[in-house]
């Protein structure tokens, strides 16, 4: 019998809470033995339902690693300006890290990090949960077996639900590089490059280049009259898409939550909603289109591999739905899929076939059951507890140096944008 796994949470927002809530499935897997949170509330919460003794609940890392160590391993689900400075410590004192994404905010961090896993020699798994979606792990067993050949080209695109773009890129916190220390591209699309990565794995890029801008989130495309506070001021909120009133009262959808949570009010009342949209301060609120918006809407990259393949990604924000698409062509064949539809076509190059392809649809369905990440956030850290325990870990499983290339290809396409598309090597 293996004795579980000892594990610290540092901050306790709503992916550490994913992550820890597990430890209540799964029990024989791990055990939650201390809590880091400057939110009293959260730790009091977490503290109740993980039954956390008051000497192991801290406000900071610097509290935590003041004192001897007393776990085996730390979820670090800090904002993303905050992972490096914070996992750094914790290696040092001699914890293991899954790491949520993206794990650096540059590259300068980036390398700090890595110096400091192979110095300490411990263990920093980054949180690509889209790796473990069967979805991904379908296409790249495909890959893997040479069906469709060699890739000649890999597109990708994510398109962000006007909805979420509102309450987490424009309105929310995720719109301030200041606050959270990324871009949108780093925030929002670092499973996806870290994706196109693991499926090219060992065809390192060489050039990339990228565009971008803010094209619907400026002054310019507000409706007449339009005020600066949907709630407050605005004789154009009625008719308005980004509503507030509209959006995250009469029709909320998944994200409408994290609006309460970050306003301080976890189940709020009808009124409650009303009077916290109504305050002049309160972020979400704000006309979309009249916030400053300091990061892109919009912005596509193309990638030149080492042996002459190329890659796209496009992220569009503001779309009608939230959607993740992918196209493989190789040399023998093709793979084209949607990620929420749960299924995708391969297509082969087929002469003495009618039509002259042959295909066939895979369906995972059975197994990703409409989870958004495709029940990766599970696997993920079931694969974490299997490093550790010296088991043998899934090939989803990545290493922090196997994580650069993804992130590295964001700082790189950032730095091509800020250039006006000039191609930079990788």
């Amino acid at each position: 019998m293996i004795n579980p796994v000892k594990v610290i949470v540092v901050g306790m927002g709503a992916r550490a809470m994913i992550y820890a809530g597990e430890a209540l499935s799964h029990p024989e897997l791990f055990t939650i033995a201390g809590i880091v949170d400057i939110n009293q509330e959260r730790v009091h919460a977490a503290q109740q339902l993980f039954h956390v003794p008051d000497s192991h609940c801290f406000r900071t890392v610097e509290e935590l690693t003041a004192v001897p160590k007393f776990a085996d391993a730390v979820i670090n689900c800090t904002m993303d300006r905050l992972h490096v400075a914070t996992t750094i410590p914790l290696l040092k004192k001699g914890y293991d890290v899954l790491l949520e994404k993206p794990f650096a905010v540059n590259q300068q961090e980036a390398d700090a990090l890595l110096r400091c896993a192979d110095e300490t020699k411990r263990t920093v798994m980054i949180c690509h949960v889209l790796r473990y979606a069967p979805f991904y792990r379908e296409i790249r067993k495909i890959l893997g077996s040479g069906e469709i050949g060699r890739i000649i080209n890999i597109q990708m695109n994510e398109q962000v639900s006007y909805f979420h773009e509102s309450v987490s890129y424009v309105r929310g916190k995720y719109a301030s590089p200041e606050l959270c220390g990324s871009g949108m591209l780093l925030s929002k699309c670092s499973h996806d490059l870290d994706i196109m990565a693991w499926l090219m794995k060992g065809n390192l890029p060489k050039t990339v280049a990228s565009v971008g801008s803010v094209f619907q989130f400026i002054p310019e495309m507000a409706p007449e009259n339009a005020g600066t506070h949907c709630l407050n001021n605005c004789p154009a909120e009625r008719s308005c898409t980004y509503s507030a009133k509209r959006l995250y009262i009469e029709n909320p959808q998944r994200w409408a939550n994290n609006i309460w949570h970050d306003s301080g009010v976890s189940q709020p009342t009808a009124e409650e909603k009303i009077r916290l949209l109504s305050e002049a301060d309160n972020p979400y609120s704000r006309c979309v289109y009249r916030c400053g918006l300091k990061i892109v809407d919009h912005q596509s990259i193309l990638i030149a591999f080492s042996d002459g393949a190329t890659g796209t990604f496009s992220m569009n924000g503001g779309a009608a739905a939230s959607g993740r698409n992918i196209h493989i062509t190789g040399t023998k064949g093709e793979i084209i899929g949607n990620f929420e539809s749960q299924q995708f076509l391969v297509r082969l190059i087929k002469p003495e076939h009618p039509g002259g392809q042959l295909s066939r649809i895979v369906d995972v369905s059975a197994d990703q059951l409409g989870n958004p990440h495709g029940n990766g956030d599970q696997a993920v850290v079931q694969d974490f507890f299997s490093l550790l325990r010296g088991e043998a870990a899934s090939f989803c499983c990545t290493t922090l140096a196997d994580s650069m290339v993804g992130h590295r290809l964001v700082f790189l396409a950032e730095e091509s944008r800020e250039k006006g598309g000039e191609s930079v090597r990788y």
